[in-house]
């Protein structure tokens, strides 16, 4: 799609100027192939491993939390001024975009409201985002959702949503019928060559175009959440192929089913190496992280998400366990265990404070401070301030509560911060509201 005309602040834009053509660079790097590699891509080289990683304070903040503006500039002024020093901010939810995108078409959510035929929202989020971020001595990372394709029992609008572009790349059963419409995300083949290379393009030009501190993969997994049977996809002929000519392996023998499940955990790990070596990678200083399930055994076995290695190897700078829980023993339990996974790794856990009362948050956070973990993050920004999210409960008790659990947060951070003073000496320094 052409990228509507804007006018964008100071340095996203200087940014832009010099990145004018990477877009196009980008497709023609990554060219479609006809299959996948034998074996999965080797991983990139492991950066020096750090006595104890550095620990974050980061925030979630979703894309249904800003529709102007002012919403932008709001939320991270808010993230500095709790002590946060990492926002994670979404720019992507499913196959859609929440910035000026080459490959991809404005998110739904961001037009609702505008005059009919609107194409664009009038202004870069994210652009706005990471200047103000920088202003405020924050980094910022974009959060990409990477296998959703579409959520939700509509299609989408917009004829050009991949979606209605690419049907092929959506997941078939063995009679070729694609995953249906459901009110969970349905997502793109993982096994698709073409697939792999417009999501290592939407990253790719997401580190170019944008002066962005990070780049933070979410739903990097094989989601399965809502399938009947997990099994049965992808089964259709091609995606046959695929394994059958990648393997060696007859996909009906009784060798070629158990292949089969650790070849489409393979694929995504190949994934995850592109994303870094072909991306991350494309501007020296930007880190990779990821959200991972809240157990790595779970992870790898039941989502086929193998972030434990992904960490050990060196192709995640960080992960951010999805910890999310009201049950204080399963935390520290999930949080043993990734310590176990990948020793002297950087894990940041999360917690979910959408779960708890305002003050029921403070087990965790015990648990994060007798464990020594890198910092923790918080899900997300709208438990604790109002926001323009069409689904946030608005109610005055429900009010009440995110200011009881905004002043909750607040004494934690602080408490956290001054217990490791140390530790986030390196740490870029909030900075006043200009």
């Amino acid at each position: 799609m052409n990228p509507p005309a804007r006018t964008l602040h100071l340095l996203p834009s200087l940014f832009l100027a010099l990145t004018l053509i990477l877009p196009a660079a980008c497709t023609a790097q990554s060219p479609p192939s006809s299959r996948p590699s034998p074996s999965p891509t080797p991983p990139p080289a492991a950066p020096p491993a750090s006595a104890q990683p550095a620990p974050v304070i980061a925030l979630w903040v979703t894309r249904f939390d800003y529709k102007s503006r002012a919403d932008v500039a709001s939320a991270i002024d808010r993230a500095a001024d709790l002590g946060i020093t990492d926002v994670l901010w979404q720019v992507r939810g499913q196959c859609d975009a929440y910035y000026q995108s080459s490959f991809e078409p404005w998110g739904e959510e961001i037009l609702k409201g505008l005059p009919a035929g609107a194409k664009d929202p009038g202004f870069d989020p994210l652009a706005i985002a990471v200047e103000r971020a920088h202003q405020r001595g924050l980094r910022l990372h974009a959060w990409v959702n990477i296998m959703p394709m579409w959520k939700g029992t509509l299609p989408p609008k917009n004829p050009e949503h991949p979606f209605h572009k690419h049907p092929e790349w959506r997941l078939r059963d063995a009679a070729g019928t694609p995953q249906a419409l459901n009110d969970h995300y349905i997502i793109v083949n993982p096994l698709l060559p073409a697939v792999h290379n417009h999501i290592v393009g939407v990253c790719r030009e997401l580190v170019t175009r944008y002066p962005i501190d990070g780049l933070h993969m979410d739903y990097v997994r094989f989601v399965s959440d809502t399938m009947k049977d997990p099994a049965a996809y992808p089964s259709d002929p091609r995606s046959i192929a695929i394994f059958e000519e990648a393997t060696g392996k007859k996909f009906n023998s009784a060798e070629g089913k158990a292949a089969f499940r650790d070849f489409k955990r393979d694929r995504i790990t190949e994934l995850v190496h592109r994303i870094r070596r072909e991306a991350v990678a494309a501007r020296p200083g930007v880190t990779l992280t990821a959200a991972v399930w809240r157990n790595p055994a779970l992870a790898r076995e039941n989502y086929l998400q193998d972030a434990a290695l992904w960490l050990k190897e060196g192709t995640l700078d960080r992960a951010f366990p999805m910890t999310y829980t009201k049950d204080d023993a399963q935390f520290a339990g999930d949080v043993a265990q990734w310590m176990a996974a990948a020793p002297g790794a950087a894990f940041s856990p999360g917690v979910g404070i959408y779960l708890h009362t305002p003050t029921a948050s403070g087990p965790q956070f015990r648990t994060l401070a007798d464990r020594h973990t890198a910092g923790f993050a918080l899900f997300a920004y709208d438990s604790m301030y109002e926001t323009s999210n069409p689904l946030q409960n608005k109610s005055p008790a429900q009010v009440g509560e995110r200011a009881a659990r905004l002043k909750a947060m607040q004494a934690e951070i602080a408490a956290y911060r001054a217990a490791n003073t140390a530790a986030f000496s390196n740490a870029p320094a909030t900075k006043p509201r200009p």
